[in-house]
């Protein structure tokens, strides 16, 4: 390897990280109230209580969800070879905003819950996003990647259709319930330091995990041939990594709801500017990448509008699909024409 091979992700790796920094600093001055860069490094009364309690737990919220599924996407598209693949695919996504309205419901719905809505929303997420995981893999048995991903939008689209009937059903008995509608579109507004700390606690494993097994996805991305003449059990491999992109894409959306394109299009750009589909390589890189497209998006979302925010998700979809029409134009996936 020559010094030069090196060097290169070396220096990309520090630029998406002074990126990264910057996007931080973005989200803690820009909202409804802008904060100048010199209170920024030295905040004290008002200015204090924004960056501390709304404004830091939520662009820490946003690296870790971009991140989360920045690496999920990654893995779903060496796993299934499919450079479509991501999170929403195997119903993972869609399972993990059902949870949320169950426990958003059981909180408004059973009397003496309400107060308990904040930890029965994640917790039911998480449970959903984990059943359509399970789901998936008990449909596709035989572990090939097709009968998953048949099995994955068979999913999604029940899970989405019972999302319809009971957010119709939750909006016609709570019609002033804005959050959720915030819900179905993306919000890190309701972070805070505690689910920042649960987000991190699942994720972070997770994504060492990952680069962990980047030689065998490299593999499996390959053939499930070369996959299991180097002694992987391609079928088994598979699920295991489809279990680990449902525990990454629950611990993001149990807590911001559905949030697009990330997951997606993140793995593409760093395989087609960092010229490398080396997993060892992509994954980290998209992990950075994922936290600072979340983070820009979530600074837009703040100011787009005077008053209000955003959804979330409107803004990632305006940043990933000109990229993705970019990609489909030029025929570049996993650094290879189609």
């Amino acid at each position: 390897m020559t010094t030069k091979s090196v060097r290169k992700p070396a220096l990309q790796s520090a630029a998406l990280l002074a990126a990264l920094f910057a996007l931080v600093l973005l989200n803690l001055a820009v909202g409804s109230v802008y904060i100048p860069l010199k209170d920024l490094l030295h905040p004290s009364g008002a200015y204090a209580e924004i960056i501390y309690i709304i404004r830091l737990p939520e662009a820490i919220g946003a690296v870790i969800a971009g991140a989360s599924l920045a690496v999920a996407g990654a893995v779903m598209q060496a796993v299934f070879r499919n450079p479509l693949a991501e999170p929403y695919v195997t119903g993972t996504a869609s399972g993990a905003v059902l949870g949320v309205l169950c426990g958003f419901a059981l909180g408004i719905l059973v009397h003496g819950l309400f107060g308990f809505a904040l930890i029965l929303e994640p917790l039911f997420g998480f449970a959903g996003a984990m059943l359509a995981t399970v789901l998936v893999i008990m449909i596709g048995r035989r572990g090939e990647w097709l009968s998953l991903i048949l099995s994955g939008i068979a999913i999604s689209i029940l899970f989405s259709a019972m999302i319809m009937l009971l957010d119709s059903y939750l909006l016609a008995r709570t019609p002033s319930s804005f959050s959720i509608l915030l819900l179905l579109f993306g919000t890190l507004a309701n972070l805070n330091a505690t689910t920042d700390a649960l987000m991190a606690v699942i994720a972070i494993p997770c994504i060492l995990c990952a680069i962990y097994y980047a030689k065998k996805l490299n593999l499996i991305m390959i053939s499930d041939e070369v996959a299991q003449s180097s002694g992987t059990n391609p079928g088994r491999f598979r699920k295991e990594m489809l279990v680990l992109s449902g525990v990454l894409t629950a611990a993001a959306l149990s807590f911001t709801g559905i949030i697009g394109f990330v997951g997606l299009i993140t793995p593409h750009i760093i395989r087609l500017f960092g010229r490398n589909v080396d997993n060892a390589y992509v994954i980290p890189m998209a992990a950075m990448l994922g936290a600072s497209v979340l983070l820009l998006s979530n600074a837009i979302a703040r100011i787009a509008i005077p008053d209000t925010t955003v959804p979330i998700t409107a803004i990632t979809s305006i940043i990933g699909v000109p990229m993705l029409i970019y990609l489909i134009r030029k025929g570049d996936f996993f650094g290879r024409s189609y």
